[in-house]
């Protein structure tokens, strides 16, 4: 189901470990008693937003729900075995394998141990309770295999030999359970998925394609045939080198975005000055302002429809739309950013 990079982490801690040495794969999940509901997760997707299945049509301050179950598989290669073992542990890893639990927003931390020691290579059933009234917002769940015990006589050179060391983990999720209600829906929907797989698509390398086969919801879809570029997208850090990189991607995707946006939000504004779909008008209330230095929203879009419609002026106000996005995504500080980072990724 996922798809993850072989790349290991191995400078950082004074032993072999792998990073990636675990294969993590959460495929469903049911609330409190009801039935069971498929993930269906793309490649490379860690978000599980959740938030929408477990709350109620109902507007009540009570809880929605009292526990959220996930279902799924850890499995651990033979190679990782033999990577973080010395040779006389790997027939019985002294190591045992568990899911950690954590919120930030509750401080709560949990565990739920799917193998005790000796935990060999090969695949476990993953059953993850989270329970409504020790989480909030966003629960992180990420497996590792850890030492049970130290290795006893002469420490063995490149492995962890000392008890409750981490040796291996897995995939990192982020499972959406609630959201404040401030946080209103994105315009626009995105999802990764495998533009090879997808006949509605396009053929070649593009990174994404903007559908607006339904024109009241225009869907962003990105490309998962690059498992690398869509890896870093779904990284949730705010420093270093993949955070910088993965900004930068999603400076490039907006830009072309937002100008696809615009040009149908102008072109479908009626003498009246009205559109028809919210996110139309969402996109002009954004722009169409500044690109005609004015305050009056409908001055500015029925310019902005005369203006895509004439030929004389279609070039000029496609200048202006660039200038404008280029003041709205200030795509140079991310590159700064990247490029002070040494693009060390």
């Amino acid at each position: 189901m996922t798809s993850h990079s072989q790349r290991h982490r191995t400078t950082t801690l004074p032993f072999s470990y792998r990073d990636k040495g675990i294969d993590f794969d959460l495929d469903s999940f049911t609330v409190d008693d009801g039935d069971r509901t498929a993930l269906e997760l793309n490649p490379s997707q860690t978000e599980i937003d959740l938030a929408s299945a477990v709350s109620s049509s109902d507007s009540s301050d009570g809880p929605d729900w009292d526990t959220i179950t996930l279902h799924g598989k850890l499995r651990l290669p033979e190679e990782t075995v033999q990577a973080v073992f010395p040779e006389d542990e790997r027939a019985e890893p002294p190591a045992k394998l568990y899911v950690t639990t954590r919120c930030h927003e509750t401080i709560y931390r949990d565990r739920e141990v799917i193998s005790e020691a000796p935990t060999t290579p090969g695949e476990y059933d993953v059953t993850l309770e989270v329970p409504k009234n020790t989480v909030r917002g966003t629960v992180e769940l990420r497996p590792y295999l850890v030492r049970t015990e130290a290795h006893p006589g002469e420490e063995p050179n490149d492995y962890a030999d000392q008890k409750n060391f981490r040796v291996a983990s897995g995939t990192l999720y982020y499972v959406v359970v609630d959201r404040h209600e401030e946080e209103e829906r994105a315009a626009i929907d995105g999802e990764r998925v495998r533009f090879s797989q997808n006949a509605h698509l396009p053929d070649g390398n593009k990174l994404y394609y903007l559908d607006f086969r339904n024109e009241s919801r225009p869907k962003l879809w990105i490309n998962a045939d690059h498992p690398r570029i869509a890896e870093v997208l779904q990284s949730r850090g705010s420093v270093g080198a993949e955070a910088r990189m993965r900004d930068v991607i999603l400076d490039q995707v907006s830009y072309g975005v937002w100008v696809q946006l615009l040009v149908r939000a102008g072109s479908a504004v009626d003498v009246e000055g009205e559109v028809e779909h919210e996110w139309q008008e969402m996109v002009l209330q954004t722009f169409a302002r500044n690109l005609y230095d004015t305050n009056d929203v409908s001055e500015a879009t029925h310019r902005l429809r005369d203006d895509l419609s004439d030929p004389q002026t279609l070039p000029h106000v496609m200048q202006r739309i660039d200038s404008e996005l280029q003041e709205y995504i200030d795509p140079r500080e991310q590159l700064i950013h990247l490029m002070e980072e040494g693009l060390q990724i």
